[in-house]
């Protein structure tokens, strides 16, 4: 299974939406955002500026956008593979875990690396990677840390998606500066991180902690 690259476009918005401030807040109410057309949700905090998007005709890949405190930001990218996908195929091939790991890798190359360009990272460290298939879709997660300016470090991680019969991809992006935030301000951005759900998944109480309960505030430059 092939994905196409992100649009130029798509990777410059998410690369300056990465540098914005949003004031903390610390209020406790969580609110849910669905997308019934891509048939995915997460929720977050209600003092978190949002934004559903596309607006108008430019970068209709962006769904919504999400700014945390300090800088830190979620975003939405929807796009479209090579082809469907089938459980039925999936479960049956006898490589299905070099699938995906064939996928990580390609979306190590055509993402994360092109966003680590467009940011103008010094290095890009890649930390962990799983595999978080199920029978909603094929889906895993990936954490890097990207070295920037003034010895500082920018924590890009991501939900990728790919559900079953499905002519697309959902891709759920986090990025964070590693030592601007707080204990109380990662495990929020842990706590969105892990909500992230396709609308056919069992709900959170349904099913194990989430892919972030450690890695993105983990990830590492090697030595």
């Amino acid at each position: 299974m092939k994905r196409h690259l992100a649009s130029t476009a798509v990777l410059i918005l998410f690369a300056l939406i990465i540098v914005r401030a949003a004031p903390a807040t610390g209020q406790t109410k969580i609110e849910q955002f669905v997308d019934s057309e891509y048939e995915y949700s997460f929720q977050y905090p209600s003092g978190w500026p949002i934004r559903k998007l596309p607006e108008g005709e430019a970068d209709k890949d962006v769904r919504v956008l999400l700014q945390g405190p300090n800088g830190s930001s979620f975003t939405v990218v929807v796009e479209k593979p090579d082809k469907k996908t089938t459980k039925e195929e999936f479960q049956a091939g006898i490589h299905g875990k070099e699938v995906v790991e064939a996928m990580m890798r390609n979306t190590i190359e055509q993402v994360y690396k092109t966003i680590s360009r467009n940011i103008k990272a010094t290095s890009m460290t890649i930390g962990e990677r799983r595999d978080l298939s199920n029978d909603s879709g094929v889906k895993f997660y990936i954490a890097t840390l990207h070295a920037v300016a003034n010895e500082k470090f920018i924590i890009v991680a991501g939900i990728h998606a790919f559900p079953f019969s499905k002519d697309y991809a959902v891709n759920f992006l986090m990025t964070s500066f590693k030592d601007k935030a707080t204990k109380e301000e990662l495990s929020a951005l842990t706590f969105v991180f892990n909500s992230f759900r396709l609308s056919s998944e069992p709900s959170e109480s349904e099913t194990p902690s989430g892919p972030a309960a450690r890695a993105p505030a983990t990830v590492a430059p090697k030595p």
